[in-house]
């Protein structure tokens, strides 16, 4: 198996570790124009090769996977001409800017029977794989309400909003537990710093399912706290999820509330209780399972139609927000 990466920031870096694990050095080749990136990667994969041209990584037979982790408007374009020249694609979030590129991307892979996958990190973390079994076996009760904050100070993006730059998570996040979509989708968000083009810093993002469940998500790069923190409220028990907690991130509290006709409200204050979650980095998770759908011709758990459906809720709030402002 080789593989092709193109984008060496931030997040590229992350994915070139992984996969130079996984793959060996040998085997995987990095696009990007930026020549101190690409300094930066010969001095700490010495072999590893590079270029500055996608074409070749496109032209090369043997390359049968492109890795897209460049920023996100280029996403599409750089996705549909690694599954037209026949290789498999992985992509950062969000799969693409809007509906009709996300689903040209699918038609594309489904026609040449190619893995299409999306980074929606966090449905392969531990602890979401832990919650997503209590939800599915009715140990927190029937589903009330979920709400998450991802907040923190920076990074503040000039090319997309709070919405598109954090909300994937999120989002993904809500439809992977729920197993289920939003019949009714609300957005409301403020520009403090980028006026002039009109780019939300703070976005609250509220998703009602049919089920009757509420979700909400604070979004925002313009605030005090480092947050990466979802709640989720059942009629048995409540979950918390702290991913910034170094080992403890997943909290069980045996607490509820109900009515009955001869005592009225009740409140329940039970234990607490965090359950051993063995942890591996969700990203090597990430990798692994993309490789493996390539080779086992495997559906990916976040495949192109998942990305669709994240970018369907997000175009959708996008509207809202934009038509608000």
């Amino acid at each position: 198996m080789k593989l092709g990466i193109v984008g060496a920031g931030n997040w590229g870096m992350n994915l070139i570790r992984n996969f130079c694990k996984i793959l060996t050095v040998e085997n995987v080749i990095i696009c990007d124009t930026d020549k101190k990136r690409i300094s930066k990667l010969d001095f700490e994969y010495p072999g590893i090769k590079t270029t500055e041209s996608l074409d070749t990584i496109l032209n090369d037979d043997k390359i049968n996977a492109v890795v897209v982790a460049s920023p996100a408007e280029t996403h599409y374009d750089i996705a549909k001409k690694a599954l037209t020249s026949g290789k498999h694609v992985f992509v950062e979030k969000p799969i693409t800017l809007n509906v009709k590129e996300a689903e040209k991307l699918i038609e594309i892979s489904e026609s040449k029977h190619l893995t299409l996958m999306v980074d929606h990190i966090l449905i392969y973390h531990p602890v979401v794989k832990k919650l997503k079994e209590l939800i599915d076996e009715g140990t927190l009760g029937e589903i009330y309400y979920i709400y998450s904050q991802r907040v923190n100070l920076g990074v503040i993006r000039s090319n997309e909003n709070a919405l598109w730059s954090l909300g994937p998570h999120d989002v993904s996040l809500y439809l992977h537990l729920l197993n289920e979509e939003p019949d009714l989708i609300n957005a409301i968000g403020d520009v403090y710093i980028q006026k002039e083009n009109c780019i939300e810093d703070t976005v609250f993002l509220h998703l009602h399912f049919p089920s009757g469940v509420d979700a909400h998500a604070h979004l925002s790069w313009l605030d005090p706290h480092k947050i990466r923190r979802l709640t989720v409220v059942g009629s048995k028990k409540m979950a918390v999820f702290d991913d910034m907690e170094p080992r403890n991130k997943l909290t069980i509290f045996d607490r509820g509330a109900e009515w009955t006709e001869e005592s009225g409200v009740g409140v329940r204050y039970g234990d607490i209780y965090i359950p051993n979650v063995p942890l591996k980095e969700p990203l090597r998770v990430v990798c692994e399972h993309f490789l493996e759908c390539i080779e086992k011709d495997k559906k990916p758990w976040s495949d192109g139609f998942d990305g669709l459906k994240v970018i369907r809720i997000l175009e959708e709030a996008e509207r809202i927000l934009k038509r608000r402002s």
